[in-house]
Formats: structure tokens, C-alpha cells, sequence
């Protein structure tokens, strides 16, 4: 693609994104206070974003400016969607601004954090570790199993067009990513209910639950790879020993270090609980 082609694309993006802000702020129920969160919010992940991308090597700006049109101009498409459903009614108003923003900030936070990888296998450049799975773990305590979804599913298809080296198999690695984040995830959605994280007698429970989920998804990551990735995909063949000392270690200190951040940083981050709208339990 030529630089005239990615300037065209940025300009477009941006004048999109201007014209739903001016759109916005016409719907029959914005209010301005609403109107200046979300235009902060856009600006917010796509600050995320740039940095993300810009301390990967060979960083082209231009690049980096389309991407970020893109990105803000979905953005608010995506606000302005949800503004003209509940005018019309056909979206329930406790979905609110404040809860998309916020949904918004982790998105990009879960995807500036995914940029941040490094390699940790030597041989295998390929095998990067990132912590987006904190902001995913977050949105799981802060909301529910639904919302935490759509943010490791929004993550990975920002993830799917950033600039970067392109993959083997389009969707391949953010469609496994995706599975594995549900995977280590599930076990708290599962076992764990948001009253008991008030109760501090059983909050250690929570430590115990992510490292069972770590040490599951990397079993799971390792069967993965050696009888469906490998063999069926690839068209590699690799003795189990092999992929066991490989993927194995790889996915142990991969969600390893996801499960000891979240140890170290949940209950701080647990203490924003009140940003969120809801009151059920993570589980029901």
C-alpha cells in the first residue's frame, strides 16, 4: 500500500469519526458530560494503542496514523449505534454511557497490553508472552463472563489489523489466544461469586483458583498443539517430549506471569468495582 493510499485511509477515518461526534452530540438523549467522557475515551485507547505500537520494531508512523483512524472511527460508529438503539428504545437504558466508555478504556488497555510482547522461548521468536489477560480477568470481576467476552473478543480482532508481521493463518493465533483467555478465565467465572470478593476470608480463594487456571490452560495449550495444531494445521510432526518441553514451557510462564499480576494487582484494581453498573454475581 502506498503512503498516498495510507494518508487517504487516516483522513477518512478521522472525518468519520468527526462526523459521529458531531452526530452524537445531536441524539435525542446525549448530554455533553456524556459526549466529552467518550470523545476522552477515543482518544484514550487510541493513545494506548499508538504506544503499543510504536515501541515494536520497525514502527512506520503512517501506518500507525491509519490504524488509529480506523480504530477511532469504529469507535464512534460503535457509540453512535448504541445511542440511536436507545432512542429508538430496543436497548436497555442500564447499558449506559459510563459502562460502555469504560468497556472502551479496557479494550484498548487489553490491547496495548497484547502489543507489549516478548519472546521467551529461544528459537521460537513466535512464542510472545503479553498481559492483556489482567484487563480480561478484570472484566470478568467488574461485570460478568458476557462482558469479559467481548473484550478479549474486541481485543484480538483489533490485534488481527494492527501493522505487524503477517500471520501464517489470518485469525489463526487471535482465535487461539481468544480460546485459551476464555479458558483460564472460565474457572473463576465458575467458582467464584462477586459477594465473596468483599469477604476477606475468601479472597485467598481467588489466588488458588488463578493458579489452577493458569497451570489448565497451559495443559490444554500443550494437547492443543500436539494433536491439533501441529499435526492437522501445520503439517508438523513433533514428538510429544518435544512439544511438552517447548509449548509447555511456554504457555507455564506465559500464564504463569498473567495469573502472578493478577494475584498482585486484583484486589487494588477490584476496589474500581463501583464504575461498574451491575450488582450480580459473576456466576448465576
Amino acid at each position: 500500500m502506498t503512503d498516498e493510499w495510507i494518508i487517504g485511509i487516516s483522513v477518512v477515518g478521522i472525518v468519520i469519526a468527526l462526523l459521529l461526534i458531531y452526530l452524537l452530540a445531536r441524539t435525542k438523549h446525549s448530554e455533553k458530560k456524556h459526549l466529552v467522557v467518550q470523545i476522552i475515551t477515543g482518544f484514550f485507547i487510541i493513545a494506548g494503542l499508538t504506544f503499543g505500537l510504536a515501541v515494536q520494531d520497525e514502527a512506520d508512523p503512517l501506518k500507525i496514523l491509519m490504524f488509529d483512524a480506523i480504530i477511532l472511527a469504529l469507535y464512534f460508529l460503535i457509540i453512535f449505534i448504541v445511542a440511536k438503539l436507545r432512542e429508538a428504545g430496543k436497548l436497555k437504558q442500564s447499558v449506559s454511557t459510563r459502562k460502555i466508555a469504560f468497556l472502551g478504556i479496557m479494550v484498548g488497555l487489553a490491547s496495548a497490553l497484547m502489543l507489549l510482547e516478548f519472546p521467551v522461548v529461544p528459537g521460537y521468536h513466535f512464542l510472545k508472552v503479553e498481559l492483556s489477560a489482567l484487563m480480561i480477568f478484570m472484566a470478568l470481576l467488574w461485570f460478568d463472563f458476557k462482558t469479559a467476552l467481548l473484550v478479549s473478543l474486541a481485543t484480538n480482532l483489533i490485534h488481527v489489523f494492527m501493522p505487524s508481521t503477517p500471520p501464517v493463518i489470518l485469525f489463526m493465533d487471535e482465535g487461539v489466544n481468544f480460546i485459551a483467555t476464555m479458558i483460564f478465565i472460565a474457572p473463576t467465572a465458575i467458582l467464584v461469586r462477586r459477594q465473596n470478593l468483599f469477604d476477606s476470608e475468601k479472597r485467598p480463594i481467588v489466588t488458588w483458583i488463578v493458579i489452577g487456571s493458569a497451570l489448565l490452560t497451559a495443559i490444554v495449550m500443550v494437547l492443543y498443539n500436539y494433536f491439533i495444531n501441529l499435526p492437522i494445521i501445520y503439517k508438523m510432526e513433533m514428538p510429544f517430549k518435544s512439544v511438552l518441553e517447548i509449548f509447555g514451557v511456554f504457555n507455564l510462564i506465559k500464564w504463569g506471569l498473567n495469573a502472578l499480576v493478577i494475584i498482585l494487582l486484583w484486589r487494588r484494581l477490584y476496589a474500581l468495582r463501583m464504575i461498574s453498573d451491575e450488582s450480580e454475581p459473576v456466576s448465576e
